[in-house]
């Protein structure tokens, strides 16, 4: 009688182990992708500094490159509604090509040149024509990857119905 329940036990505890065999060869072959595979919302966060129009992009997810123009979005009762502007991810003005990309690499905060409302000459002085201050209103920052498969919304911001003081 004793071997009978020695032999059950170890049939037991043999199934038991089996199972366990099985579901951690099942789990390996489906592996979690890790946090830092995809960029996510939060992996990349856009933060309104003082002056309105102010900005940073921090990077805590692995590097990635994003596109250098930034969309502006003005809040029209509830619905969000994309600007037409120059604004870029740049942090000071010289010539470079909008359409390019910036690469921001992991623990990385970029501060752009602060936006000054306008839709022409965002950011650096320049000669456009029908150029317009887009104050006042409710407004937040876009930025994009550069494949453009992710986008990174900042929080509202109030832009005053003057341009802010120290913009060009």
């Amino acid at each position: 009688m004793e071997e009978l329940r020695r032999t059950q036990g170890m049939k037991a505890l043999a199934f038991a182990f089996l199972v366990a065999l099985v579901a951690l060869s099942v789990a390996s072959l489906h592996p979690q992708h890790s946090p830092k595979s995809l960029p996510d919302e939060a992996s990349v966060l856009v933060r309104n500094l003082s002056p309105p129009g102010a900005f940073e992009v921090e990077n805590r997810g692995p590097d990635i490159e994003l596109a250098r123009t930034v969309t502006i979005q003005r809040d029209l009762k509830g619905e969000w509604s994309d600007e037409s502007t120059d604004l870029a991810l740049v942090e000071k003005c010289e010539k470079s090509p909008l359409n390019g990309r910036v690469l921001l690499p992991h623990g990385a905060t970029l501060r752009p040149l602060l936006w000054n409302g306008m839709s022409c000459g965002s950011q650096c002085a320049a000669t456009c024509r029908a150029n317009l201050y887009l104050g006042p209103g409710r407004f937040r920052f876009v930025v994009s990857s550069y494949d453009g498969k992710h986008n990174f919304t900042g929080p509202t911001f109030e832009m005053p119905s003057r341009r802010p003081r120290g913009s060009q």
